[in-house]
């Protein structure tokens, strides 16, 4: 049931996500709108959200994950419905924004919420579970989007992410408590943030495994952010839209049984940073294909497929694992700064692949770029010592 909840909070924030890509085109149609302001919604979601997850750490570790998920998942629910009520850039903007306010109230407490309802032997494999929304909600996200926003409207996407934001508040008000020893007892202060993002930041532990997420979140940008579009206009320009979507299908589903996977090798090894360490040099040469074998369908989904597996892969372990690192009072703190750490990167990442992509539409920049940030990972991933802090009322 658990496992189940935090499923479905980790569906929405990948959906909420993704899913703008393939509206946009018919916000821009239905509403004229400019390039310029398309862009800023598309910005205005990372842009509050990375603010967001500095800001809410402590108050999550203080006052419990199960709350802020009830709470981030209640208030997405009323944004969203917002959203699809809105007829013009700037109502849209300001929903985006909101939506980016509340949406890490979610994300920034769903992994601490494994570690405090799941035993630790049990931890990965529901970490990997868990992952396995992120390559669903990118293939519904996509489908749902191009399917419904042509033939529908766009908002009905968008109104059906606002009613399992709504059902995900009501099944997480059926999670237990907290178990003793999860909650923070430390006032909210300044000088409490000061030490949080400072204590993570300085520890052997969680330094280099931030930067290592955060060369990760580059990496995984520099390479699908215009690779779509590639695809499309030089890729496999001479095969339909079909032929295109089949290859982008078959990546996901790849990424799904990464996700999947990730629990088992967890078991297997003690150390599950250093497979990630493995699963990021692979990446990093397998993508090295793909301007290789432009005009091969069949290559072009083999490649895209493995990228998905160590991607996905990758992901379930360094956030199944990271909680390890640190004291239970402190799990909500390690996450939020995770995420803003994605955020981050993500957002470095996809700049780069535009400027990239533009520099040269052979993607020969683009991979090799995404391959050096890969291989930035696995060193840092490889050169991380295990460090178990056990839960202590140090607070």
């Amino acid at each position: 049931m658990v496992t189940g909840i935090l499923w479905t909070a980790f569906f929405i924030i990948n959906f909420n996500v993704a899913m703008m890509i393939p509206l946009l085109p018919f916000i821009q149609h239905e509403l004229a709108l400019s390039a310029e302001a398309s862009g800023w919604i598309l910005a205005a979601f990372p842009v509050v959200a990375l603010l967001s997850n500095l800001a809410l750490g402590p108050l999550i570790d203080r006052y419990g994950r199960k709350r802020f998920i009830v709470i981030g998942a209640s208030a997405c629910c009323v944004t969203l419905l917002a959203t699809a009520a809105s007829h013009s850039a700037v109502l849209i903007v300001l929903c985006r924004a909101a939506t980016g306010l509340f949406m890490p109230m979610i994300g920034a407490s769903i992994f601490a919420a494994v570690a405090d309802y799941v035993p630790e032997l049990e931890r990965p494999r529901a970490a990997g579970r868990v992952t396995t929304a992120a390559p669903i909600a990118f293939l519904c996200s996509l489908s749902m989007g191009v399917v419904l926003g042509g033939l529908v409207s766009w908002q009905v996407t968008i109104i059906g992410l606002a009613a399992v934001c709504a059902a995900l508040a009501g099944l997480t008000l059926t999670l237990p408590a907290a178990p003793p020893g999860s909650l923070s007892r430390s006032p909210l202060s300044l000088a409490l943030y000061r030490e949080r993002l400072t204590s993570l930041a300085a520890s052997p532990g969680t330094r280099p495994l931030m930067a290592a997420y955060f060369c990760w979140a580059i990496g995984v940008y520099l390479f699908l952010g215009l690779y779509p579009s590639w695809l499309v206009q030089h890729g496999l320009a001479s095969f339909g839209v079909d032929t295109i979507g089949s290859v982008i299908f078959v990546g996901e589903v790849g990424g799904l049984f990464g996700a999947m996977f990730s629990a088992r090798l967890a078991r297997r090894f003690n150390n599950p940073l250093r497979v990630c360490a493995c699963a990021s040099l692979a990446i990093a040469v397998v993508i090295q294909a793909v301007p290789w074998t432009a005009g091969y369908p069949i290559a072009q989904g083999a490649a895209y497929m493995a990228f998905a597996f160590g991607r996905d892969l990758m992901l379930a372990l360094i956030l199944g694992d990271a909680m390890r690192l640190v004291e239970a009072s402190r799990r909500g703190s390690l996450n939020s700064s995770l995420n803003a750490v994605y955020q981050t990167g993500g957002t470095l990442g996809g700049l780069s692949s535009a400027w990239l992509y533009g520099l040269n539409a052979g993607y020969f920049a683009n991979v090799l770029s995404a391959a050096l940030a890969f291989v930035a990972s696995a060193w840092l991933l490889r050169g991380i010592s295990r460090t178990r802090l056990v839960a202590q009322p140090v607070d």
